[in-house]
């Protein structure tokens, strides 16, 4: 249960001015735990401006969106080899194999940008130090 802050109180109007970025963060999945973690630690005391304090706050520390899930591969009926469509590859019906097109490489990107960004927040999530040992340039 996340305790009531008593430097952080908000009138009726102030408060749904706010919740249109508070659905933001809702929408990408996280919690009122995850909100309470992004907003309460490091308050002054006093709070000046309450609305202003949260605004900014929730707009800095909105996570990103979720990155679509890349789209499953059909397999060939054959050879079972990934192909675009179900049903049989081009080589196992007798036609010419064609060779990839430069630039075509969405769905090899989905998956390698979404482990990309997860190597990232865990290197993140080690602390300080750890950047110096990420590739630079």
């Amino acid at each position: 249960m996340i305790r009531p802050e008593p430097r952080l109180r908000l009138g009726e109007a102030e408060a749904q001015t706010l919740a249109p970025l508070v659905a933001r963060w809702l929408e990408r999945g996280c919690t009122s735990a995850d909100l309470a973690r992004a907003l309460l630690p490091g308050l002054l005391t006093p709070v000046h401006s309450t609305p202003a304090a949260l605004r900014s706050r929730l707009e800095r520390k909105l996570p990103p969106a979720p990155v679509p899930s890349c789209p499953a591969t059909a397999r060939c009926a054959e050879c079972h080899d990934p192909v675009p469509r179900a049903g049989t590859c081009r080589s196992c019906t007798g036609f010419p194999v064609r060779t990839a097109a430069v630039g075509a490489g969405g769905t090899v990107t989905c998956g390698g940008v979404s482990r990309a960004r997860d190597a990232l927040r865990a290197a993140r999530s080690v602390g300080p130090g750890f950047g110096s040992l990420l590739p630079t340039g």
